[in-house]
């Protein structure tokens, strides 16, 4: 039996609305965070990179930190600076002092995103340090749970985590990058004339 021609109509409007619903459908968005594959996380919000291992014990050579993440301040402070490519995971070519500790501000945006625990690496649910000192106590310095997202101040002899963040590394301007090629190219025709002139001057002694 032929359908109705208003049942057929109906079935045309509704694929139509089907289609077109699927051309304005928003592409899905990008994960926030992403594991860069050595040893590091970005945070394509900030700009950040952070460590992803949370819960790194040996930041540099020679380091006596007990086998623990766990630190003072000012311990927690020199960690993150000396840490560099080859130590806790990293394979990311880094040097030492490009990390630091990050700041009150940055450790609660990275707190504020449950996504982030998904990448990093062995989350303590105990605090991590802040370079933030504190407000009024200059002894202080602030802290902030990654886990609960809440913050506070303590001395800085206290002992809390170390989770250190970075800046991307800056592409050297190619204007830059050029005038330093043609350098090394004058570098090296002078290098090549000196040569070749040598034997002429030992020749006229």
């Amino acid at each position: 039996m032929t359908q109705p021609l208003k049942d057929l109509l109906a079935r045309r409007r509704s694929a139509q609305a089907e289609q077109q619903g699927k051309k304005e459908a928003p592409p899905p968005r990008p994960a926030r965070f992403k594991d860069n594959g050595d040893g590091t996380v970005s945070d394509s919000r900030t700009g950040l990179i952070w460590l992803k291992n949370a819960n790194c014990t040996d930041f540099f050579e020679g380091e006596q930190g007990g086998g623990r993440n766990s630190r003072s301040w000012h311990e927690a402070r020199v960690a993150a600076s000396r840490l560099a490519d080859g130590f806790c995971g990293l394979q990311d070519g880094s040097q030492a002092g490009e990390w630091r500790l990050p700041t009150r501000e940055e450790l609660l945006e990275l707190s504020k995103d449950a996504s982030s625990r998904n990448v990093l690496l062995d989350i303590q649910s105990f605090y991590y340090w802040s370079s933030s000192l504190g407000d009024l106590y200059p002894d202080y310095a602030f802290y902030v749970s990654i886990v609960l997202g809440i913050d506070s101040y303590a001395f800085q002899l206290n002992s809390f985590h170390v989770l250190p963040v970075r800046r991307p590394k800056q592409p050297q301007p190619k204007a830059q990058s050029l005038n330093n090629a043609a350098k090394e190219d004058e570098n090296a025709v002078r290098g090549l004339q000196n040569a070749a002139e040598e034997p002429v001057r030992q020749g006229g002694l």
